[in-house]
């Protein structure tokens, strides 16, 4: 008799880390001066910030990723725990791999300082082996990885898979597009080496969704406006949509743009992990089978939502507060 084997709505694969975020500041720091603030938090960010918000929404999520032995890993793993996100695909090294990133937040903006083991993560350690071929080990290191990666991914179905397109991917991308009919979605953190057309146009070929920044559209594409990036973009992947912070987002589907407005929000704490949450939101809504225009809303209740508070998730709705928003009803 076959096992069913361990189901998943979105497995998102990447790397998380620490954020600690300061706000609250009457001004940016100036050299040489101290500063103390009456805001502070510590959290887990990056794709940890989208786990999070669709596990929030009632989704089961499982995160393919890497962590060590060191403090910062140790409390990522609580927090995984703690948001109820599937563990079994985490792989803990005998080892640090360390990833913290400090945010100051100011007039609705922020600014990082970040740091990661140049070990740290899939992205930067496991995914470089694949792609290796700058010593004698390397091809067959890469082959043991891709094999031991594509088992993981094998033992598992899933409706959907989230990552960020980082060069380093297109391994995983290539595996994942074996599954014919997943949707892939995709965002992208700020790597200026990256964001071009040519070198992103490789990797956005396989997603369904990609959903960068508006400072990451128009890098990419040079276009002078967020529609313009939108429609751009959309000529590498099926729908993409462009995040432009208190103005909501334009996507641009099958030739067509949408827009949806943010959610009205009386006063703004911090926006680190806004665009986190969208993703979380506009994923819960495209599998939930809502129209373009519905997930869209989905998204920017979720990310409005989350600059409420400190930290990328501490105020991401559940699906029945989401869904009171998106049909009037609050």
């Amino acid at each position: 008799m076959l096992l069913k084997k361990p189901h998943f709505d979105v497995l998102v694969i990447g790397s998380p880390c620490v954020d600690m975020v300061f706000s609250g500041m009457p001004h940016w720091p100036i050299s040489g001066q101290e500063m103390y603030v009456d805001s502070f938090a510590i959290s887990v960010g990056a794709v940890f910030n989208t786990a999070a918000t669709l596990t929030r929404l009632g989704m089961r999520v499982g995160l393919l990723c890497e962590l060590g032995n060191d403090f910062f890993s140790h409390y990522i793993l609580e927090e995984i725990d703690k948001a109820g996100i599937c563990r079994d695909l985490v792989l803990v090294r005998d080892y640090p791999v360390r990833a913290v990133s400090v945010c100051i937040a100011h007039d609705g903006e922020r600014g990082f300082v970040s740091y990661a083991d140049t070990h740290a993560g899939m992205v930067k350690h496991m995914l470089e082996i694949l792609n290796s071929a700058n010593h004698p080990d390397g091809v067959r290191d890469a082959q043991l990885l891709a094999q031991s990666l594509r088992q993981s991914l094998d033992a598992y179905e899933f409706d959907a898979a989230f990552l960020y397109a980082y060069p380093q991917m297109l391994p995983i991308l290539e595996m994942l597009a074996y599954r014919k009919e997943l949707p892939i979605f995709l965002d992208i953190g700020w790597f200026p080496d990256t964001l071009n057309r040519s070198r992103m146009a490789s990797i956005m070929r396989y997603g369904s969704y990609f959903m960068p920044n508006e400072l990451e559209a128009t890098r990419i594409t040079g276009a002078p406006t967020v529609e313009e990036a939108a429609r751009q973009l959309a000529e590498l992947v099926p729908t993409a949509i462009v995040k432009a912070g208190a103005r909501g987002v334009v996507a641009c589907s099958e030739g067509q743009l949408i827009s949806c407005p943010a959610l009205p929000i009386e006063r703004v704490v911090d926006t680190t992990g806004a665009g986190d949450a969208f993703n979380g939101g506009f994923i819960y809504g495209i599998l939930r089978g809502y129209s373009m225009a519905d997930a869209l809303r989905c998204g920017t209740i979720c990310g409005s939502l989350s600059t409420t508070a400190l930290s990328g998730t501490a105020a991401v709705p559940t699906s029945g507060e989401l869904e009171r928003i998106r049909l009037g009803l609050f």
